[in-house]
């Protein structure tokens, strides 16, 4: 095979090193380009006139074994480098090139038959967590539980697939004001996450996300526990920018706020802007962490950093376009 995926992989990982996005987005359009290029067989056979009525299924046969390994190959290659573009645009609030790019991982699985597959399962998984963040709460939680159904008529999921799955559909009903549901799939989650070695930043989240719940439900010490556990451990990880600190900061920031600390939760909205854009750059997360500093800066009647604050704010959601 002429595409190196693990050379994919791994320059991949150097890139989100250097928190750069123009350069990533520049890496993945381009390995997606090479892995369409190597797709393409001269075949004279399957190209001919006589040959042009055919169906791809048919024309694929008439391949040889050698160009059919390679085919798949690169099949393989292109699922696996949209993916990651598809993620990628999700990060940086790139909601349209994000919806196309998981579409075309599903068209490319279906085209091989993989639709009832855990791997097709785990795509309509990280679809569904983009049509959350995008709002569309319906259609995210009809993919859960298209992704739900493959998992458990194959029945050979994974403990960490699943808790994927139950993390993610809890962060729908949170998103919907639905917190004992909420709650529920988070505590469901985390019993699958127990189960799976060296987990500790999935640990983290999940601690988050129920610090959430209970906040939201009215139980705000069994909230700012579950909160002080997930920082705790997000402060060791990746040199302390591991791309869900900054939520679990800016959900400390929020409580503080609520509970009449408008100090702490500058601070703390502070953090969580520097953070997430050194991550992510300037996207959806960071102006909503930049606005929430300039509240909190307001309360505290410094008017020069509440500004500040709201003039990030304001250029970065001119950005995006929001």
């Amino acid at each position: 095979m002429a595409f190196d995926i693990n050379g994919f992989y791994n320059e991949l990982d150097e890139y989100y090193g250097r928190y750069d996005n123009a350069a990533t987005e520049k890496f993945l359009k381009d390995s997606l380009a090479k892995v369409e290029e190597y797709m393409i067989i001269p075949s004279s056979c399957s190209s001919c006139q006589d040959h042009s009525d055919k169906t791809a299924e048919e024309k694929y046969e008439e391949f040889t074994d050698v160009e059919k390994k390679w085919i798949i190959e690169c099949s393989d290659a292109r699922i696996a480098v949209l993916n990651e573009m598809a993620c990628f645009y999700r990060g940086v609030s790139n909601w349209e090139a994000c919806i196309a790019a998981f579409d075309d991982v599903k068209s490319e699985m279906e085209m091989r038959g993989l639709e009832k597959s855990n791997e097709y399962a785990v795509v309509i998984l990280n679809m569904a967590g983009a049509y959350r963040l995008m709002g569309k709460f319906d259609e995210a939680l009809a993919a859960f539980k298209g992704a739900a159904d493959i998992m458990d008529a194959n029945g050979d999921a994974t403990d960490y697939e699943y808790a994927g799955l139950y993390n993610n559909t809890g962060l729908v009903y949170q998103d919907m004001g639905d917190m004992d549901k909420a709650a529920e799939h988070f505590e469901k989650a985390l019993t699958y996450l127990v189960k799976v070695p060296d987990n500790d930043a999935e640990i983290a989240t999940n601690q988050a996300n129920l610090a959430v719940a209970y906040y939201n439900a009215k139980k705000h010490d069994k909230a700012m526990e579950c909160l002080d556990k997930a920082l705790s451990i997000f402060e060791t990880l990746d040199g302390g920018l591991n791309p869900h600190y900054a939520g679990a900061l800016n959900t400390k920031a929020v409580m503080l706020f609520n509970t009449g600390d408008a100090k702490g939760a500058a601070e703390n909205f502070e953090k969580a802007a520097e953070k997430t854009k050194l991550i992510f750059g300037e996207n959806k997360d960071y102006v909503t962490a930049c606005r929430n500093c300039s509240f909190a800066y307001e309360k505290l009647g410094d008017g020069e950093k509440a500004e500040q604050y709201k003039e990030l704010a304001r250029a970065a959601e001119e950005k995006i376009g929001k």
